[in-house]
């Protein structure tokens, strides 16, 4: 899920900076004074920030909203798991927290579904690392644990979620949110047309036959590729607010969010087709324009269209497929120049163009023969 970040337009023009003794910012905002202690990432001209505070949360201060900063000697330290875990059981009254090696599992469902979601994160955090890291781009294990949210029902969901996305929560099943680092979602073998299907569910693997049903494997899908999105923010791929292109960060979570729930290690599927998003690319083809690839690239116009985005997504998995089977080495490149973007300043659609041009040794024009010849081999 990207959700638009919405701030002062003189941020476009601001600097980057890494704190590294701890900021402390007051501001008022709503009518209500709040105090942050973290470190400032950017700084408008007209005196507004973005801060991150030390749970991970990212906070964008208008200049009007600011009351009063300062900084001291004390190193700004992100929370670590016990800190982190004492802070969601005050914020969530009535959770549990299911803890792994890289995540924080904040859940008032069932300990066996919590299990079953911090196994299936890990085995994608270990394979996402490894897989990147074969292809020569060294990822680093997150700053500070990775959390997710799980509730027992869709309609506990819908209610905490509301606040984020709007009506637009009754559509989605689950959502990485780049402001707060989260990942948030529900107990899917509550979903309709799966409960009662194999009775009680009392253990991980009963979880992952249900889920292995036939209706199941896109919301698994979904939750797989929010948390693509929220360890490639986190693991030093790209940046959060960093101005990605959605062709790139999108394609790359379709290309690893096929289910593999019959490895107990790894992700088998990793690069694999993902049939519906071929499929969809196909039948897209009768009315693709000659621009498509330009038009995919230069802006992320095609995605935020409810007319056009499943044929967007379709395209970027198709793209990113093509390029990491074909121009791999030109890929990772890429990749390592987007991982170096600071937030908040945003690129022209002819930067952007330039920038895909100069990466792969040809325009989206000229290398759109090879990529559909490409995909035609792709079964």
């Amino acid at each position: 899920m990207n959700l638009r970040f919405v701030f002062v337009a003189c941020l476009l023009v601001s600097l980057p900076r890494v704190a590294v003794a701890l900021d402390y910012v007051s501001l008022t905002r709503d009518g209500k004074p709040i105090h942050l202690a973290g470190k400032v990432l950017t700084e408008a001209q007209d005196g507004g920030l973005l801060l991150q505070d030390r749970e991970g949360i990212q906070w964008a201060v208008r200049a009007e909203e600011l009351v009063k900063r300062t900084q001291d000697e004390t190193v700004y330290q992100p929370m670590q798991q016990k800190e982190l875990q004492a802070k969601l059981a005050q914020e969530m009254p009535g959770f549990r927290i299911h803890t792994t090696a890289h995540y924080l599992i904040c859940y008032n469902t069932s300990l066996a579904y919590a299990q079953w979601c911090g196994a299936l994160y890990e085995r994608l955090c270990w394979s996402f690392q490894n897989y990147w890291k074969k292809r020569g781009f060294e990822l680093r294990d997150p700053e500070i644990p990775l959390v997710a949210l799980v509730f027992d029902t869709k309609a506990n969901y819908e209610r905490y979620a509301r606040a984020e996305l709007g009506d637009a929560v009754a559509s989605i099943v689950g959502y990485y949110s780049r402001r707060t680092n989260r990942v948030t979602m529900f107990d899917l073998t509550k979903m309709n047309g799966l409960q009662g299907v194999g009775g009680r569910i009392g253990n991980t693997a009963q979880i992952n036959w249900l889920l292995m049903q036939p209706g199941a494997e896109r919301m698994v899908a979904t939750i797989i590729h929010e948390a693509t999105h929220q360890l490639a923010h986190n693991c030093g791929m790209h940046g959060r607010y960093a101005d990605i292109p959605l062709w790139v960060s999108e394609g790359l979570a379709v290309y690893f969010e096929t289910p593999d729930l019959r490895s107990k290690r790894g992700w088998r599927n990793i690069g694999g087709v993902n049939r519906s998003r071929l499929d969809r690319f196909r039948r897209y083809l009768p009315t693709r324009q000659p621009n498509s690839l330009e038009t995919l690239i230069a802006d992320d116009k095609r995605f935020k269209n409810l007319d056009t985005g499943i044929d967007a997504y379709a395209e970027a998995w198709s793209l990113n497929h093509f390029l990491i089977h074909r121009r791999c080495e030109q890929y990772v490149k890429y990749l390592t120049a987007l991982s170096q973007k600071g937030p908040l300043l945003y690129d022209t659609p002819e930067e952007r163009v330039q920038a895909f041009t100069d990466a792969f040794g040809a325009n989206p024009a000229e290398l759109d023969a090879d990529f559909l010849r490409y995909m035609k081999t792709v079964r």
